[in-house]
């Protein structure tokens, strides 16, 4: 086993995550457990309440068929046996005994009007009463409430008036002595046909069961998740021999065996950072191949200083006049396209038309290549990492971009890439603008636009609306601003550029800003809000005029 370097490194975000979707897995699977048996648990209580109120419905109607019949014919006419003509009094208590030998099972037969005082309706049952009332066409109620201090699966069922039990509950004056005799004429009289007469309901327990399934349920999860800590284990070991080791040998090569991963950094950043150095030198070796023998022209092509979206940017001398220069050299593969070399001569042409002291004098126009005077080789980038990001030199950075905005707005221009990297920094304090290869102007055919390309540039830059196919727009280059501003005062990106989530991805990622003041701690709320005004999703709430946008930094850097 591999020590740790911290707690970022690759293994512990790997076993984190694993950990926390194993744990999610075995969660999901107990809980899917735990309502699969509760239910069952139901539907077997609503088969046997369904059971018992058949059982008892036969049994009434065996009292009413056959009991009933059999003793009027034996016995004088007045002649009324409560213990075996009364269908009630029968099926209550029949269902009595079974309820003892059945503890917490249960079945009421109450009436808001009982003869028997004991079947007068509780709250729970009145409440059926009106629901019934409500709609008679409803014949059945189930739920799972209290009833006899415990929790239970109640079945509740109306029971209307039917002409032969008029006899006992229609008019008083008719009703059987013995009736009246031990009921008295208080209640369960004057009902007529079809009247709810009562409801009847079986109470099956479930409290115990939902107990034992609960118990079952944290079981099913202590079994998944003690599985899962294993798969955890040999997750850890399989990750460790078949990715960690080679990771780290690789970047160890790249980086000529200087150390692990930094506080905040795990393998892959290493990685990442050594294949972007071998990057630099690949790219200005492919540069330098394409121009062998290294002339161009009167030029001879030096050292390259940065590459942009079209065209890579090499120190250079013009040995004609004897002078240093910079060379704007467009790429290869950018020639091969013509998209892209419209694209790259649409780029010439705005640095040969443009004038601004942050732009580079253009001396000399070539096929594919712009001679310029000499430039600086640190780019806004490097500076922002730097001890000069800071106080008076930020703020003299700042109004030289916005300066330099606002007048690509005077002319119609919109430049869509606004990053640090277009830009060169001279002396620490001189901003120049070396790329303009996705910019657009007013009254020129936009060539990105009309062919179709969808939406080009860094994700991590630009604005919702541009993520969106959109160009054309100043307040796109407004948002791109505000980036730049985010990132001097935090010195992160708002923003991770992962490619594989695509525009979608990208759009999400700008509805859910984290707030400057999340990576530093004290800032000056003004200037936050500042921050966030530029990069508003909304374009109708963001600053409409570059100039306000300085206007407001100015006072609060």
């Amino acid at each position: 086993m591999i020590p740790c370097f911290n707690d970022n490194n690759l293994r512990v975000r790997f076993l984190v995550r694993v950990t926390l979707l194993l744990a999610a897995c075995s969660l999901l699977g107990a809980t899917l457990y735990y309502f699969h048996l509760r239910a069952i648990l139901i539907r077997d209580a609503l088969d046997t309440s369904e059971v018992i109120l058949l059982e008892v419905e036969s049994i009434r109607q065996y009292v009413r068929d056959v009991l009933r019949p059999a003793i009027s014919g034996r016995e004088p006419p007045d002649t009324f046996v409560i213990e075996a003509m009364s269908s009630t009094y029968v099926s209550l208590s029949i269902m009595r005994r079974f309820g003892e030998k059945m503890p917490g099972y249960s079945f009421r037969r109450a009436s808001l009007n009982p003869l028997n005082p004991e079947n007068l309706a509780d709250a729970f049952e009145e409440e059926m009463f009106s629901w019934f009332e409500e709609d008679p066409s409803r014949t059945i109620w189930r739920g799972i409430v209290p009833r006899n201090g415990q929790l239970a699966f109640v079945t509740v069922v109306p029971d209307y008036m039917e002409k032969g039990c008029l006899r006992c509950h229609g008019d008083v004056k008719k009703a059987p002595a013995e009736i009246v005799r031990r009921y008295g004429t208080g209640g369960g009289y004057r009902f007529r046909e079809g009247d709810l007469a009562g409801v009847d309901s079986v109470a099956i327990p479930v409290a115990a069961a939902f107990a034992r399934i609960r118990r079952n349920s944290l079981l099913v999860f202590v079994v998944i998740l003690s599985g899962a800590v294993l798969l955890i284990y040999l997750f850890n070991r399989l990750f460790n021999s078949l990715v960690i080791r080679r990771l780290l040998r690789v970047s160890r090569s790249l980086a000529n065996g200087e150390g692990g991963p930094q506080p905040g950094q795990d393998e892959l950043d290493l990685l990442r950072q050594s294949v972007a150095v071998l990057s630099r030198y690949v790219r200005a070796a492919r540069k330098g191949a394409g121009l062998l023998p290294n002339f161009t022209g009167s030029c001879r092509v030096g050292a390259p200083i940065t590459g942009g979206t079209l065209s890579w940017i090499h120190a250079g001398r013009d040995l004609r006049q004897e002078r240093d220069v910079a060379l704007k050299i467009g790429l290869n593969e950018v020639l091969i396209n013509p998209l892209y070399a419209a694209c790259l001569e649409a780029e010439f042409s705005l640095f040969t038309g443009f004038r601004h002291r942050c732009v580079p004098v253009v001396r000399e126009a070539r096929d594919a290549m712009l001679v310029l005077d000499p430039l600086p080789s640190t780019d806004l980038g490097e500076w922002i990492g730097s001890e000069d990001n800071r106080g008076r030199k930020r703020k003299a950075i700042l109004e030289q971009i916005c300066e330099l905005v606002a007048s690509l707005h005077t002319e119609g221009i919109v430049h869509h890439d606004l990053r640090a990297e277009v830009f060169l920094v001279r002396d620490g304090r001189e901003i120049v603008l070396v790329d303009m290869g996705l910019a657009s102007r007013q009254g020129v055919e936009d060539v990105i636009l009309s062919s179709g390309l969808g939406p080009q540039g860094d994700p991590r830059t630009m604005a919702p609306e541009q993520l969106q196919g959109q160009r054309g727009n100043p307040l796109c280059d407004i948002y791109g601003v505000g980036v730049m501003v985010y990132r001097m005062v935090t010195r992160s990106m708002p923003f991770a550029m992962d490619t594989a989530d695509g525009p979608g991805g990208w759009l999400r990622a700008r509805k859910h800003l984290r707030p400057p003041s999340a990576h530093v701690a004290g800032l000056d709320p003004r200037l936050e809000k500042v921050i966030l005004k530029a990069m508003a999703w909304d374009p109708a709430e963001r600053y409409q005029w570059i100039e306000d946008l300085w206007e407001d930094l100015a006072q609060v850097l």
